[in-house]
């Protein structure tokens, strides 16, 4: 056995909080978990391996969180605990922060390596979940898995699709809830941040269990938590209060009174829809021919700035700055409900069952909604109703002489006396307010037993994952706004933020209030299998696994009214309903190979059959060798492959709006148009190879290090090209975009299109470490660990054949965002937690540092130079107390210096956040919170 001294399980226990976790590689497993007194070794199953066997054996790169970690983290939910581990990257994952620019309904998701929350498997007690419903049906809702059920988290960080088939790629994230508990246990815990303005986090929960399976024949293991976040505003942080910090101005955003250009009524467009743009007119307000109050110095009046940059004609122009709208970090509240029962029928039969149910609840506020032709242009009532999807000022309004002055003096009199179309930000109706509901059941039943000397289990799973999406202030039917506005007697003012009594009244109709989704994910799942002894060879006895499943799937998504259309502003155009269902059977196999003394491999392979996107087999095979007690090298190979999801099939092609880009032939940042996207019923399955080497060295008892290399590469990725790089291949000439961009009559950017397919491929590389230290000393103990990713490579081939390197940085050499960031996130070159505790008697104090390397962020619109982050830390601190019977007490404290975001981040996608990334930085800064819990019995 690989005898790694007592030190691990002292840092395993006390030092480096739930990021630094505890790696567990190969037969460091069981010394990484050992107490310091002697136990009976028992055969545990280890997330990535379907054979039961004592810990010490395990040959895998796992990661262990423990409950003890969970709560030494300080962490608010699960999102932000997961998001310190070294190997998340925020690439490709979900935030909930990332709710301030995208239609998220409260979802947020784990991305190891960056390679996307659908090549991350999450797994609850070694079982799937249903898929987010509001997602592209893949990835869970990490939220919707309460903190306080947790009692330990396993993070495998390897591939995995021989045992647990699609979506392994990247490795596996298995939460394991509460059970086989015994007593009961309360735990309070309460969080402010030391600045002003909200970001208060609560959170309460009741462990309890009964029963002994020695004594009793059973237990039944209990809990119930609840938590609760607080919103917080970007007026309450200096460093996030507005874009418009030189040189790092962004936030030109659509602003009010923009005159785009003329636009004739009564003529038709050569596609049938009703108002013909004449000549000139400005698809974007950068374009058009600029504002009168921004000629006059007073786009204050409007809840504007005077854009710094001048229209393409030189004119003067108002924009908006969202930052100053809107909610950093939403209010969201959480109930979980989870069950675990064992139930011992005979001798050699177990009946077991294990519930969750949790309800995640968020609120989300955001800057009031954008109106311009191009976001119109989507909203199906405007061609059903045959309406003009522009907003208008007619020469019969009594404020159209203001544009009339206006455009004389810039010399563009020839407009006058044209019906004009402008931009607006509807502040009519507050801000937008977004109230999602998401609710997670999963049900689990089985048997599990010996028979002929093998162990057998089988069971079944009902898993449900629903939403409820709903607006409750700030939306308005884009439709029956402009019948207001575009009415022939309409007195609309685009210069004041103050209507006339009747024209107020008439705007209000226009509110919405209700319904957006309703969503529904499903899925029934059957499995079993058998385990035991197989065969001897010289070293032992071969063990083996070999079982099967079947699965059915169903995924249902029904818009509302309001969202069918896409008549509501601000919610991204039409929807269109979706009914869908597959079955998927699977048959697998593992054995596990004792070789020579020092040297042992397993080999696993599966087959799986979709019955919309085809079949795939995949095998991984790994040896472990330990020439001596203090040293191990271990190794893998193997194979992997994402199936596309049901929205990847069958998603219907909509025009909806485009994420933020920038024109390359005219410069203008910041542009949003039409885009067609969906789903392509097409799609095969994605293909990965992986390979990792891996070695741990023990030269003295107090100290302990191990790196782990990893290589993964994957082929025909399911994707869709960013907006920004349709656009830029297309005016670059790059043929396959010749037809995936649509100009308008004055040859500005008038729509994309941007439809999945299996194009390009990835490559990506880089190495996890680990070192850890302890010693006792007359003073005390000490212990320490560091744990670090450092990412060597991750280039990836877009639809065009153009490679990104993703690795430090979101933009190319031509400051466009490399592939994935237009959603946000980035792949840090290094990412490392370095812990460190002192403990005696009853006291533990911990200091925790959070590392994050700089990377390249964008350029600088004022001034067009390159924008880096410099590298940053922030550090964690906690004073546990132990010392008055069956309490514990904590007092912590994260970002214990209260330190700003580096620098001013330059975001390339649709986060409407600034000063700071939202995927790293917690805009609470300090955050105090203190702990409670009490053992009854």
């Amino acid at each position: 056995m690989f005898e790694l001294k007592p030190i691990v399980k002292a840092l395993m226990l006390a030092g480096g909080g739930a990021a630094a976790g505890t790696l567990i590689l190969t037969g460091a497993a069981n010394a990484q978990q050992q107490t310091q007194e002697p136990r009976k070794l028992e055969r545990v199953e280890i997330t990535g391996s379907a054979i039961p066997r004592v810990e010490a054996e395990t040959a895998l790169p796992v990661q262990i969180i423990t409950r003890e970690e969970i709560a030494r983290s300080g962490a608010v939910n699960t999102e932000q605990l997961l998001q310190s581990l070294p190997a998340v990257s925020t690439m490709g994952a979900i935030t909930t922060s990332l709710g301030a620019g995208l239609s998220i309904y409260g979802q947020a998701t784990v991305s190891l390596r960056g390679l996307q929350d659908n090549r991350t498997l999450v797994l609850v007690n070694g079982r799937r979940l249903a898929a987010f419903a509001g997602a592209d049906g893949t990835a869970i809702n990490i939220n919707n898995i309460p903190l306080a059920a947790i009692d330990r988290i396993e993070v495998l960080k390897d591939g995995a699709s021989a045992i647990y088939g699609s979506d392994a790629v990247a490795g596996v994230v298995n939460f394991i809830l509460s059970r086989n508990y015994s007593g009961v246990e309360a735990s309070v815990t309460a969080g402010r941040p030391t600045r002003s303005g909200g970001g208060d986090s609560y959170k309460a929960s009741v462990v309890g269990g009964f029963g002994n399976l020695q004594r009793d024949r059973f237990n039944v293991t209990l809990s119930v938590s609840a938590e609760k976040e607080r919103q917080l505003f970007s007026k309450d942080r200096d460093f996030a209060r507005t874009g418009n910090v030189e040189p790092y101005i962004f936030a030109g955003a659509t602003g009010q009174g923009n005159i785009e250009g003329a636009i004739d009524p009564n003529a038709r467009e050569p596609s049938g829809l009703l108002g013909l743009r004449q000549p000139g007119f400005g698809t974007s307000p950068g374009r058009g021919y600029g504002n009168p109050l921004a000629a006059s110095g007073n786009c204050g009046a409007v809840n504007m700035y005077r854009e710094i940059f001048d229209t393409d004609r030189g004119f003067p122009f108002c924009s908006f700055d969202s930052p100053a709208f809107l909610a950093l970090t939403p209010d969201r509240d959480v109930i979980g409900l989870t069950a675990n029962g064992t139930f011992a029928l005979t001798e050699k039969t177990e009946l077991f069952g294990d519930l969750l149910y949790s309800s995640n609840r968020v609120v989300q506020r955001i800057q009031p909604s954008p109106l311009r032709r191009s976001f119109m242009v989507t909203d199906e009532r405007f061609r059903t109703e045959d309406a003009v999807p522009a907003l208008l000022i007619r020469p019969t309004n009594p404020n159209y002489q203001i544009a009339a002055d206006y455009l004389n003096s810039i010399g563009e009199g020839a407009l006058v006396g044209q019906t004009l179309a402008f931009t607006a930000r509807v502040f009519d109706f507050g801000l937008r307010t977004s109230d999602d509901k998401s609710t997670q059941t999963r049900i689990v039943g089985g048997l599990r037993g010996d028979i002929a000397s093998q162990q057998y289990e089988v069971a079944y799973s009902h898993n449900e994952n629903k939403l409820e999406g709903s607006v409750t202030d700030g939306y308005f039917s884009q439709f029956e706004f402009a019948r207001v506005v575009n009415a022939p007697n309409s007195d609309y003012n685009p210069w004041s933020l103050s209507q006339s009594p009747a024209t107020t009244a008439a705007l209000a109709a226009a509110k919405y209030a209700g319904p957006t989704l309703n969503a529904k994910s499903k899925s029934d799942v059957v499995d079993g299998k058998l385990t035991g002894d197989l065969f001897n060879l010289p070293a032992g006895v071969s063990q083996y696994a070999a079982g099967a499943q079947f699965r059915k799937e169903r995924l249902t998504l029904n818009p509302s009214e309001a969202l069918l259309s896409g008549d509501i502003a601000g919610l991204g155009g039409a929807t269109l309903p979706v009914d869908r269902d597959r079955k998927v059977s699977a048959v697998f196999g593992e054995l596990a190979l004792p070789i020579i003394k020092t040297l042992d491999g397993t080999v696993a392979a599966r087959y799986d059959d979709y019955d919309d996107a085809g079949n795939r087999a995949t095998y991984k095979g790994s040896l472990r060798w330990q020439p001596t007690s203090t040293v191990l090298v271990r190794g893998s190979v193997g194979t992997g492959f994402r199936a596309p999801t049901l929205l990847d099939l069958w998603q219907p092609q909509t025009l909806g709006t485009s994420a933020q880009f920038r024109d390359p032939l005219t410069g203008q940042s910041n542009l949003q148009v039409n885009e067609l996207s969906g789903g392509n019923p097409n799609l095969k399955p994605e293909k990965s190879r992986q390979k990792s080497l891996g070695l741990i060295v023990q030269p003295v008892k107090e100290f302990s290090f191990g790196a782990d290399f990893f290589w993964i590469k994957i082929k025909d990725i399911i994707t869709s090209p960013s907006t920004q790089e349709v656009v830029s291949g297309f005016r670059a000439g790059n043929p396959v975009y010749a037809d995936k961009v649509i100009l308008s009559p004055s040859g500005d950017i008038d729509q994309t299109i941007a439809i999945l397919v299996n194009t390009g491929d990835a490559d990506v590389q880089g190495v996890d470490v680990q070192a850890n230290y302890g010693q006792t000393f007359g003073f005390g103990r000490i212990d320490a660990s560091l744990f670090g990713t450092y990412m060597s490579k991750f280039d990836q081939t877009s639809p065009g054949g153009v490679v990104s390197h993703k690795v430090g940085t979101i933009v190319d050499a031509n400051g466009a965002p490399v592939l994935g960031a237009d959603t946000g996130g980035v792949v840090l070159r290094w990412k490392h937690v370095l812990s460190g505790t002192w403990s005696r008697g009853g006291w533990a104090v911990t200091l925790t540092q959070n590392y994050y390397r700089g990377y390249e962020a964008g350029w600088r619109q004022f001034d067009d130079e390159r924008n880096f982050i410099p590298s940053w830390s922030i550090y964690d601190a906690q004073v546990a107390y132990t010392g008055i019977k069956n309490t514990k007490l904590a007092l912590g404290v994260k970002n214990l210096l209260d330190k700003n975001p580096p620098g001013v981040f330059t975001p390339v996608s649709n986060q409407f956040q600034a000063g700071y990334d939202v995927t790293l930085y917690d805009p609470r800064a300090r955050f105090v919170y203190l702990t409670a819990t009490y053992k009854f019995f």
